[in-house]
């Protein structure tokens, strides 16, 4: 109870700011099996045919029916040849030589670029309170240390005690990310 709902939201507000932008792409692909079919796709694709109808007719990739659609994606998301490729490549374009994976041949046509949206408050919020829980913890128990004469004999006992008061405080950066700061779910 000692936590509440504006300290979080603040808290939320202090980790979205920091968050590095990552830039994601919205893009679409025909995976073919050969090297020449994609050629042929993309002579197509130079003709004026719509890539959308293109990826239904010809790719062998199982969303073809949505047009080959992928959706917006960061980096590390996809084979690095294809993300190489896709990142690439400016908003409304198209590779114009095949990209070659495991997979096969693609043909890769990029929808749109943007930064990618931090995570939303309701999806994170119960981390984000567990933040502010910890700091308000680590305040009260810097307060009593402040407040009390710790004097410690044992040498082994001291060095412990030394080194668990080397912890993070209040308003420290964690040393890590939290765990939704990261993009995977975006």
């Amino acid at each position: 109870d000692a936590v509440t709902p504006e300290e979080v939201k603040a808290r939320y507000d202090k980790e979205v700011a920091a968050l590095p932008k990552q830039e994601e792409v919205h893009a679409r692909h025909i995976l073919v099996k050969t090297e020449d079919e994609a050629k042929d796709v993309i002579k197509q694709l130079d003709a004026g045919k719509n890539f959308a109808d293109l990826a239904k007719e010809k790719s062998t990739d199982p969303n073809k029916a949505d047009g080959g659609d992928l959706g917006y994606f960061t980096k590390g998301r996809m084979v690095k040849e294809f993300e190489d490729a896709a990142f690439a490549l400016d908003k409304g374009a198209y590779t114009k030589t095949p990209v070659k994976t495991d997979f096969g041949y693609h043909v890769i046509l990029v929808e749109d670029k943007r930064d990618a949206a931090p995570p939303a408050y309701d999806q994170v919020k119960d981390q984000v309170r567990q933040l502010v829980m910890r700091d308000k913890y680590l305040a009260l128990l810097a307060s009593a240390k402040e407040k009390s004469k710790i004097d410690i004999t044992d040498e082994a006992l001291r060095k412990g005690y030394d080194d668990a008061n080397k912890q993070p405080q209040p308003g420290d950066a964690p040393a890590a990310a939290p765990a939704w700061r990261t993009h995977d779910d975006a």
